[in-house]
């Protein structure tokens, strides 16, 4: 009797609610954990240059950047909701399925990049960041 009074009280919530808060919230600790996302001219020619079909380096020699420049930008566009192919991204940064679901575990736990990347050394902070941005896109990976 008490769980109906509290159901019409709206004191007890739908299963669907419960996952949504559940995502929302695990959405929120995934962008927190990435920091600041903004845009540039530079950002936007690397997405562009990288759907043309230009590999990390070339897109580096056009914008007078270093490769791990282009990364970033790539991954913040991605992360941004850019239209960016994270299969090739992803092959292009080395990041493949098993590192990506032991990233996938490792960003769930913990609450810095820092502490991810003392715990996984043999990953790049880029690839660490390229599945945080996956994973802010679509947190259903």
């Amino acid at each position: 009797m008490a769980a109906a009074r509290s159901v019409r009280e709206g004191k007890i919530s739908r299963p669907e609610e419960q996952t949504e808060k559940r995502s929302v919230s695990s959405k929120q600790h995934l962008l927190k954990l990435y920091g600041k996302r903004t845009e540039s001219n530079q950002k936007l020619r690397a997405v562009d240059s990288f759907d043309k079909g230009m590999d990390l380096a070339d897109i580096a020699r056009e914008l007078c950047v270093q490769r791990p420049t282009v990364e970033v930008y790539l991954i913040d566009g991605l992360g941004a909701g850019k239209e960016v192919d994270h299969n090739r991204l992803g092959n292009q940064l080395d990041v493949t399925e098993d590192h990506f679901l032991l990233l996938q575990a490792e960003l769930s736990l913990k609450s810095r990049l820092r502490e991810v990347k003392q715990s996984c050394p043999d990953f790049t902070y880029n690839q660490i960041r390229f599945v945080l941005a996956c994973l802010i896109r679509d947190p259903e990976v």
